[in-house]
């Protein structure tokens, strides 16, 4: 089972506890933690998390931009916990545009994974489902494809998440009810949680809510 999980309103679940604009992080990186560790004690075997579009990263106050690049450093503190699973690590997106830091912390992460297959943690890092799609059609210009040879399953190979099996399950969050950014690609057949609950605030219990939900469902049709 693969779930992408959009952990929003942050920002606003700070805002009523009276704390700054900055208090969020750091609830949002501890929730991450104990989220990813109780799905893989669970039946999921993939959970993608997206942590930073690339709206954010363009559009976020700069001081906000370099706590949160913080926090991604932070990740390799996950590493114990992914070994303890046997889970691999991966990123989709482009990560071209962080800090180099960044980058190395990141890839010594998939380093020291890369011989776990079963189980995949995934982080979507300055992600724009758009912007995928355009870097997917620009790789098969530059390779000289053949466009009438191509189908959706072989477009698809020329995507980030080729890697990854189609999304089963999306959760959400806060009080939005729409895609915003995600991968549209791979969500054809997805079922939706939309959780009332802000990110900070999703427990175990909405975990098991979701996974109820979803197992509820009538899934009739062939991936």
């Amino acid at each position: 089972m693969h779930i992408w999980i959009i952990m929003d309103w942050n920002r606003r679940w700070a805002k009523n506890m009276w704390k700054s604009s900055f208090y969020w992080h750091n609830a949002w990186f501890k929730n991450a933690e104990n989220i990813v560790n109780l799905s893989f004690i669970k039946w999921v075997k993939q959970i993608t998390l997206w942590a930073l579009s690339k709206e954010n990263l363009e559009k976020r106050d700069i001081d906000e931009i370099n706590w949160i690049i913080k926090l991604i450093d932070k990740f390799v503190d996950f590493l114990p916990m992914f070994k303890k699973h046997q889970a691999k690590f991966e990123t989709i997106w482009d990560i071209s545009k962080l800090p180099e830091k960044t980058r190395k912390i990141l890839q010594k992460m998939k380093d020291e994974t890369s011989i776990f297959q079963e189980k995949i943690i995934t982080i979507a890092l300055v992600y724009s489902w758009q912007d995928e799609i355009v870097r997917a059609t620009k790789k098969i210009i530059s390779q000289n494809i053949d466009p009438n040879s191509l189908d959706e399953k072989k477009f698809r190979k020329y995507l980030d998440t080729y890697f990854l099996s189609p999304i089963d399950l999306i959760i959400r969050t806060g009080w939005d009810f729409r895609h915003s950014w995600f991968t549209l690609y791979d969500s054809a057949y997805s079922e939706y949680y939309f959780s009332s609950k802000f990110w900070p605030e999703f427990d175990e219990k909405e975990l098991n809510n979701a996974l109820n939900s979803y197992s509820k469902s009538d899934r009739r049709f062939w991936k």
